[in-house]
């Protein structure tokens, strides 16, 4: 499903973030009538929310209690919305989400948040791995969190069995 070019930032449609062929894992959201303005379109704090909740249920997915908040685990630091097009109340949402770039203690996550089809907005999130017995910072991924993460980066292939593709 590509997205017009006129409608989304030139790093988005290059990503393809807007190709629902592009993701393995999905996520699925409900649109609550409190995500809408008054003329029902989602609005861009309900986006951001779905974003989160696709995002933490694949950190979940990769590394199993990496965002429990003790012990190492997942901060973000940076979260960019591209919003492309109107979606209303009410349905649901299904949220694809997959890794494009592997660092030494970070890594960025692409999404694509689609109704009934069709992708309404695009997100890119930087991810960074701390560990508070460590003092909190930065710290390198571990061996096999490292290996899993550029795997999926080159092949998305993680499933998430609750989820449903758009």
């Amino acid at each position: 499903m590509a997205v017009a070019a006129g409608h989304a930032a030139a790093g988005d449609v290059a990503a393809g973030r807007g190709d629902a062929a592009g993701y393995a894992f999905w996520s699925r959201d409900t649109v609550r009538f409190s995500d809408v303005d008054r003329y029902r379109h989602i609005n861009n704090v309900a986006i951001a929310t779905y974003c989160e909740s696709g995002r933490v249920e694949y950190a979940e997915a990769l590394w199993p209690g990496s965002t429990a908040g003790e012990g190492a685990g997942w901060v973000i630091v940076r979260l960019t919305v591209t919003f492309l097009a109107q979606a209303h109340y009410p349905g649901r949402v299904d949220i694809g989400t997959r890794v494009e770039r592997v660092g030494r203690t970070s890594c960025t996550i692409g999404q694509g948040v689609f109704k009934d089809g069709r992708c309404f907005a695009t997100s890119e999130g930087v991810l960074v791995w701390l560990d508070l017995a460590d003092g909190g910072g930065p710290t390198p991924f571990p061996p096999d969190l490292a290996a899993r993460l550029a795997a999926e980066s080159e092949t998305p292939a993680l499933h998430n069995t609750g989820g449903a593709a758009a």
